[in-house]
């Protein structure tokens, strides 16, 4: 599976969606597709790794079970992160005008696709 295309496609089916990555949980990017650079994906994936362990915790701590998706909403974007499995996360980056329910949705129909590939 090609990766690159699947991020592309993601991309294309959002509304206000500029581009996405697949990140390791350890914050290592596997691939990113960017149509139009708002972050430093670079940086994303740095600090995703923090991000991840701090979101499994809250959920642990308070209960919840195994978190599945966390999101950041900023004045310069935000970013829908979706776990495929332990190990890797995808992640969304849109516009502030975009539409965020439809960028859950999509996420949430391509991991099932894609995790047999990790």
């Amino acid at each position: 599976m090609n990766f690159i295309e699947v991020l592309e496609e993601i991309v294309g089916k959002v509304d206000g969606a500029v581009s996405a990555m697949i990140i390791a949980a350890d914050g290592i990017p596997v691939q990113e597709y960017v149509a139009e650079r708002l972050i430093d994906l670079t940086g994303l994936g740095a600090e995703a790794s923090a991000m991840i362990r701090d979101v499994a915790l809250a959920a642990e701590n308070l209960g919840l079970g195994e978190a599945r998706e966390f999101s950041i909403i900023s004045d310069m974007c935000g970013i829908i992160m979706r776990k495929i499995n332990e190990d890797y996360y995808i992640a969304l980056i849109i516009r502030p005008d975009g539409n965020y329910g439809k960028g859950r949705f999509v996420l949430k129909t391509v991991v099932p696709k894609i995790e047999s590939e990790f």
